[in-house]
């Protein structure tokens, strides 16, 4: 038999997940229903090869939301390299989000409606924490020395998740309608409630209206495992 010693993966389970996403992005995008059953149908898979991969829609939105975040942490990794301003990383970071969300409105809106449980939102939580830990570690001496950094990351964190989760619920109708919704105003919130040591931004100082930037994405979500 000949050996498989060096060969490529196999793209077929990045590929059901891709599909996977993508029907699950479908089918919120058109109100239809979100199930396990109509999921594969619409990614052309089995029930069984869905639950090969996710445990249930559960799981799912935590792959979806979590791609989101990996997303975030590949910008900042970039911007870091690069050798950014941290402050200038913290704001791009996010108005990089509220623009993703912005994106991918439908999805979520569709994903919230879902019910998805409390340890799905905490995962994203940690996840998101993450994130805020890596930049306040970054931003060294700058960062008030009383302040617990894991605490205040999560802090951040879930008030971040916060904010974007209800401005998706409010803007769902006009979104709906076709409206174009303006992000830039949840951007600003999001940079308003964190400290002006954390974000470079002074109260009188007006936010940055370049902070997206590069080829932020690519037509679907982040698909790989």
């Amino acid at each position: 038999m000949p050996s498989t010693h060096g060969r490529a993966p196999d793209p077929r389970p990045a590929r059901t997940r891709a599909a996977i996403f993508a029907a699950a992005r479908d089918l919120s995008a058109t109100d239809g229903e979100i199930t396990v059953n109509a999921l594969a149908r619409r990614a052309g898979v089995s029930r069984a090869a869905f639950y090969s991969h996710f445990s249930g829609l559960d799981d799912l939105v935590a792959a979806m939301f979590g791609s989101m975040l990996e997303l975030q942490y590949t910008r900042a990794e970039q911007l870091i390299a690069d050798g950014g301003d941290m402050h200038r990383i913290v704001q791009s970071a996010a108005a990089t989000m509220v623009a993703y969300v912005d994106r991918h409105h439908a999805f979520l809106r569709g994903a919230l409606e879902w019910k998805f449980s409390h340890s799905t939102y905490l995962i994203l939580v940690k996840t998101l924490s993450d994130l805020h830990v890596i930049a306040l570690e970054r931003l060294g001496d700058e960062v008030p020395p009383s302040l617990p950094i894991a605490e205040a990351a999560r802090f951040y964190a879930g008030g971040t998740l916060d904010v974007l989760i209800q401005w998706v619920v409010e803007t769902g109708d006009d979104a709906r309608a076709g409206v174009e919704l303006d992000s830039s105003r949840v951007t600003a919130a999001l940079l308003r409630l964190l400290p002006s040591w954390y974000t470079g931004l002074q109260p009188e100082d007006p936010v940055p209206t370049d902070l997206v930037v590069g080829d932020l994405f690519a037509d679907s979500l982040h698909e790989d495992s």
